[in-house]
């Protein structure tokens, strides 16, 4: 079993200087967030549960290795740093999938915390996973993994999560303390780097064409000559009337007029 803690690497954060007002930009927390400390936490113990293997994983720069050690000490057996430029949440959870994938296998389990935004989603559409998101609690009763989530107005939803299972948790619970041995075990430790490529949708677009619409489809005309019949279809012998110039008094009224007009003349079908 393979049970992953995605880490959340926080981007630049714009900030202003309330004396001069010059904006500049800095790198966010050197740190996991408090939701990410949670998420790795929930992976330990249930890889002492369930006897899995734990990785620790983000997509950041090189200065978030110094989070992944921290994530070695508190007692992940491994780490993965993923360097992509993901241009939405689906690509970095394509990114995610793909890097674990490649070096440790398919995940039976991986933990988001809450500020993941919607990669946790998108990577449970990706791993057609159970997705439990949102999670008060996540732990293993009886070797079945189950949680809890909250629901509004005060009550509490508890879920029993299948596996493979993609699950984010909320910041409820304390992370535990690496020791100062394997802090210092795990301070020069070489962190391995995963630059994957990143697959993506293929649009192919056709060539450029004016809209045909599909011909509607009129009984045959009771005639016996040819020619009457094509004139009863083209109605090229019947008085047609001038143009109707409408002037409705709002967009509401313009919509009910053309509804109106289409379904006189038959094509809106039956509409009894």
């Amino acid at each position: 079993m393979l049970v992953v803690a995605a880490l959340n690497w926080p981007g630049p954060r714009t900030v202003v200087d309330q004396l001069t007002g010059i904006v500049r930009t800095e790198e966010g927390r050197p740190g996991a967030s408090a939701a990410g400390l949670a998420a790795l936490e929930h992976v330990l113990r249930i890889a002492e549960a369930l006897g899995g293997r734990t990785v620790a994983v983000t997509i950041g720069p090189p200065q978030a290795d110094e989070m992944l050690r921290e994530a070695l000490a508190a007692g992940a057996e491994s780490a993965l740093r993923v360097e992509v430029d993901p241009t939405d949440d689906e690509a970095a959870a394509r990114a995610l999938l793909a890097a674990v994938a490649e070096h440790h296998g398919p995940p039976d389990v991986v933990v988001f915390g809450d500020d993941s935004d919607a990669i946790p989603g998108y990577l449970a559409a990706l791993t057609d996973a159970a997705q439990a998101l949102g999670l008060l609690e996540l732990k293993v009763e009886d070797a079945v993994l189950s949680g809890l989530r909250r629901l509004d107005k005060g009550r509490r939803e508890r879920l029993v999560i299948p596996l493979p299972a993609v699950c984010s948790v909320e910041p409820v619970i304390r992370p535990r303390r690496a020791g100062l041995p394997a802090m210092l075990a795990a301070r020069n430790t070489k962190i391995p780097v995963v630059r994957p490529v990143v697959p993506g949708w293929t649009v192919k677009a056709g060539p450029i064409r004016a809209y045909r619409p599909r011909a509607r489809i009129l009984p045959i005309p009771v005639a016996d000559q040819a020619r009457d019949r094509i004139v009863a279809l083209t109605k090229a012998l019947a008085a047609t009337g001038s143009a109707t110039v409408v002037t409705p008094p709002d967009a509401a009224a313009a919509a009910d007029l053309l509804l109106e007009y289409l379904s006189k003349h038959g094509y809106l079908g039956d509409t009894t």
